[in-house]
């Protein structure tokens, strides 16, 4: 950031009136690539930039409309960082006998849940497209013998906050089989097939600049350079789509826009071949790129991060434990009825940021366990093998055991009195059914009563991605401060801006792929259509 003082450049997470009305030095463009330095010129109707599954389900979606498209990679080959990929409905749940997803009441929770600000234009195309984008999908996959399944998610209440609908969908083969660690397979079938239609792609090769035309001010191509240091003008006759993942490893660009989260982003070491990656990865160079070109960003502020908390204890694929939490002053502290996403915000606002569990024998027996990564229709996990698993975990180090809870508590390391009280009246809560602090509902209400006791920390945090970016508007097309848009300029995935808000909550199991899914796929025949 320029003119920064030296508290910002001690934290550069923080920031403070003067410093915020300030230029970073990301937002300032560099100087253009001078023609004499570029090497080579491609040609085609449509460039995209990134090989992941937002990049490929575009670029194959403009191949089968016969337009000739060229994919841009800083990797070698296919960027899957996730696993599950959500529609409303498809050709497996209608095999399956699962009703179409209904967004009448979900949605509105779910808008509740972003204050309102995101762009529902997108979210209900995104609800009307999906069938048809995952249908597409699964027809690719199981002509290449994959196996396409429903992946388990939390079945509750229907209002409860920790519910997820049905329509993860996951992919399995010979090799895969975990429900949500798929998503490579569908990657490499995606980029056969468009590889087999006469698509193109520059591996190795990163986007540096847009390309406008000086008469219409339309963006028309990318200068990119190769791993010798090469710059190649790639031409685009109808649209560049940016599809270049996040921001997460830019530590200026998070402190700017995701500035809470900023410090547990720690860089990334720009090699996009890694896979699955935690603490960030991508830079924003879709995203720089598209600001140089004149593009506004998005109207929400901050930026949603896509962050995971602790399963520890919990009986459901993508919930948090369900049963009694602690601070660490030995007080109860929220209503536990929350996934792993939302309690990480209310750990994080708790003293040292941690929470601790403590719970009974009893815990296995009292309600059904589901484990991360079992499909739809699957038995619940016997109770023996629960605890065989907590076992386990008290080997590796992970959880604590008693015979008496103070044994627990003092393992724990919580105050012993005040924690031994607070455990007592959540006791007597459940014997009565009936939760009068935090009006867990009675269900839930789980009473801590059987030897052997277990106890462990919930404050573990997992920092995936950030989402969101450039003003993006229904139609995908980025946007200046007026809202019109650049001409020529898409974006596709995670960088579309005004997507998602205040966090990504994993309430939807699979939404982000299913938006690089389908707004991919829907964005691609938009293209073709229409420029």
């Amino acid at each position: 950031m320029t003119n920064a003082g030296n508290e910002m450049s001690r934290h550069p997470e923080y920031l403070n009136a003067d410093s915020v009305a300030q230029k970073w030095s990301f937002e300032i463009p560099p100087e253009p690539i001078p023609e004499d330095k570029i090497a080579e010129t491609v040609e085609s109707d449509v460039v995209v930039l990134g090989e992941g599954m937002s990049g490929l389900c575009t670029a194959l979606s403009c191949v089968e409309e016969g337009i000739a498209t060229t994919i841009v990679t800083a990797s070698s080959r296919p960027v899957g960082r996730g696993g599950s990929v959500f529609a409303v409905y498809s050709k497996v749940m209608e095999r399956l006998g699962y009703p179409r997803f209904d967004p009448t009441d979900f949605f509105l929770e779910e808008f509740a849940a972003c204050s309102f600000q995101v762009d529902q234009r997108k979210w209900y195309t995104f609800y009307n497209k999906s069938e048809e984008s995952m249908n597409w999908l699964v027809d690719m996959l199981e002509a290449d013998g994959v196996q396409v399944v429903l992946e388990n998610g939390n079945d509750c209440d229907p209002h409860s906050p920790t519910t997820q609908p049905v329509g993860t969908h996951a992919f399995l083969d010979d090799k895969t089989t975990f429900a949500g660690a798929g998503i490579n397979i569908a990657l490499r079938t995606l980029e056969k097939n468009y590889l087999a239609r006469g698509g193109k792609i520059a591996y190795r090769t990163r986007g540096r600049q847009l390309v406008k035309d000086p008469a219409t001010g339309r963006i028309c191509g990318v200068i990119a350079e190769d791993e010798t240091g090469r710059f190649i003008k790639f031409i685009a006759r109808k649209a560049v789509v940016l599809a270049t993942g996040d921001f997460s490893a830019n530590r200026d660009m998070m402190a700017k826009y995701c500035p809470a989260f900023a410090k547990h982003f720690d860089g990334g070491s720009g090699d996009y071949n890694v896979g699955f990656h935690e603490k960030g990865l991508f830079r924003g160079e879709g995203h720089l790129m598209a600001l140089w070109a004149g593009a506004a960003w998005q109207k929400i502020f901050p930026n949603a991060p896509l962050i995971q908390g602790s399963r520890l204890g919990s009986n459901m694929p993508y919930g948090a434990h369900r049963g009694l939490r602690l601070n660490a002053n030995g007080e109860r502290f929220m209503n536990e009825d929350a996934n792993a996403p939302y309690s990480v915000y209310a750990i994080l606002n708790q003293p040292k940021s941690e929470a601790f569990a403590v719970w009974g024998k009893n815990y296995a027996y009292d309600i059904d366990w589901f484990s991360h990564g079992s499909t739809r229709g699957s038995a619940p996990t016997p109770p023996e093998k629960v605890i065989e698993k907590w076992e386990a975990e008290v080997e590796k180090g992970r959880l604590v055991k008693g015979e008496t809870i103070e044994e627990v508590v003092e393992k724990l390391g919580l105050p012993l009195e005040k924690t031994l009280t607070e455990i007592e009246r959540y006791n007597a809560m459940c014997r009565a059914g009936a939760d009068t602090d935090f009006y867990k509902k009675p269900k839930y209400l789980q009473e801590i009563r059987q030897a052997p006791f277990y106890g462990g920390s919930l404050s573990e945090r997992r920092f995936f991605s950030v989402l969101g970016g450039p003003r993006t508007n229904h139609l995908m097309q980025i946007c200046d401060e007026s809202d019109q848009p650049l001409g020529g300029l898409y974006a596709a995935g995670t960088l579309i801006g005004d997507m998602f808000a205040n966090c990504y909550n994993f309430r939807i199991a699979g939404h982000n792929y299913g938006v690089c899914l389908t707004l991919g796929y829907v964005t691609g025949k938009y293209i073709a259509a229409n420029e």
